[in-house]
């Protein structure tokens, strides 16, 4: 994965060892730095403004969400948005996690070029992933709220979650650790890895599927 977009370390699963197995399977547990547009060195960046990487059963997408055009808070470019949507509609049989800087509060940075594409602000990315049941999580920077923001309702949604931009702003500064309840179908996410009182976010599992061996190894997505 792209560094300066973010950067996903992955951490150890725990194993359950107790006779008899706990309902609760933890499936994914990492790290996710996201970048910060004032740590760059200049505007633009080379490369792609998207990255994907699989965590086990679970994939990361992040994006550059700075506005090269300027403007209050961040967003996304046409390329991006449909980068977006073309990811989540081939990740089926996986958890997604989306990571930028902006949150759908702050990515209200409407500014374009002459010919530019109008960008796609907050509500319209909000709106993309409601649409995509395997998303469960929307980790951003400049959400700052402990307990994060719901997105949908009790059937289905997903959770914006505080991120942090240089690794040490609680609560994620500890890692995010997703994890399963097959009895009743709940997928339980955990911040503040370091702390017995860390929050906890629960959402329906959208997948409601057994994680097979094939998933629990890391390594880079292919951008489709």
């Amino acid at each position: 994965m792209n560094e300066w977009i973010a950067r996903v370390m992955p951490l150890p699963v725990r194993v359950d060892v107790l006779s008899p197995p706990s309902p609760v399977q933890e499936i994914a547990r990492f790290r996710l730095r996201i970048g910060s547009p004032q740590a760059r060195l200049g505007a633009r960046m080379p490369g792609p403004r998207a990255a994907a990487m699989d965590v086990g059963p679970l994939r990361v997408l992040a994006f550059d969400s700075a506005n090269p055009s300027g403007g209050v808070g961040g967003s996304f470019d046409s390329d991006q948005a449909l980068w977006l949507v073309r990811q989540l509609d081939s990740t089926k049989d996986r958890y997604v996690v989306v990571a930028s800087h902006d949150s759908s509060l702050t990515m209200s940075s409407d500014a374009s070029g002459p010919g530019e594409p109008a960008r796609v602000l907050g509500p319209e990315v909000s709106s993309i992933l409601l649409a995509h049941s395997s998303v469960i999580a929307w980790v951003s920077g400049t959400m700052h709220h402990r307990a994060g923001r719901r997105h949908g309702d009790v059937s289905h949604g997903c959770w914006e979650l505080p991120g942090s931009t240089d690794g040490r702003d609680a609560p994620l500064a500890g890692g995010l650790s997703v994890s399963v309840r097959a009895d009743r179908r709940m997928l339980i996410m955990r911040g503040a890895l370091g702390s017995e009182r860390g929050p906890v976010w629960e959402l329906r599992d959208p997948l409601g599927t057994a994680v097979t061996e094939a998933h629990r190894a890391v390594q880079p997505a292919v951008p489709q």
